[in-house]
């Protein structure tokens, strides 16, 4: 069990129902064009989506710096993910980072919606991931 007394599957799927979530807000601010708010969405679909592979592995770390190397440590190192796709991860946080704290930062539209495709990628990976782990 973790948070709010949910079982790990219950959590796994509210996790990965609220990375879906986030994916569907970043389309819709890249129609507006909020670029700047589709790459912090498109982080955050990411961050959802490997929070809820780390518990697959029993674990709930407590940062996003935590989050990142935890999720390299199980899945990139491992080759369950591969390293083009796991990259995906940090260059989210990075472009988040950016976008949200930089006030100088400037993106194109073309890197959001590069972005919110390779998150997309990489949630629906990190998906296929937990289900062989099911089986």
């Amino acid at each position: 069990m973790n948070g709010a007394g949910k079982s790990d599957d219950e959590s796994i799927e509210a996790l990965l129902q609220k990375a879906d979530q986030a994916l569907d807000d970043a389309s819709y601010l890249l129609e507006d064009d909020r670029v700047e708010a589709a790459m912090n969405r498109a982080y955050y679909a990411s961050f959802h989506a490997a929070r809820a592979a780390l518990l697959t592995e029993g674990e709930e770390p407590s940062s996003h710096a935590g989050i990142l190397s935890r999720f390299s440590y199980h899945f990139i190192r491992t080759g369950r993910i591969s390293e083009e796709v796991g990259q995906v991860l940090a260059r989210a946080e990075t472009d988040r980072n950016r976008a949200d704290y930089d006030a100088f930062s400037v993106f194109e539209i073309q890197a959001a919606e590069d972005l919110v495709g390779d998150v997309s990628q990489f949630t629906e990976v990190v998906r296929q991931v937990i289900e062989h782990q099911k089986e």
